[in-house]
């Protein structure tokens, strides 16, 4: 298992990653506890 996240995944596709978290770069950052 090979994985990246958001702020990286440009270079872990081109790293080879078999799988991507790219929920911050669609959804935007995680409200903190309290707000929204």
């Amino acid at each position: 298992l090979s994985m990246g996240m958001s702020d990286d995944f440009e270079v872990a596709v081109e790293e080879g990653a078999t799988m991507v978290r790219i929920g911050r770069a669609i959804f935007g950052p995680r409200l903190e506890q309290g707000e929204g």
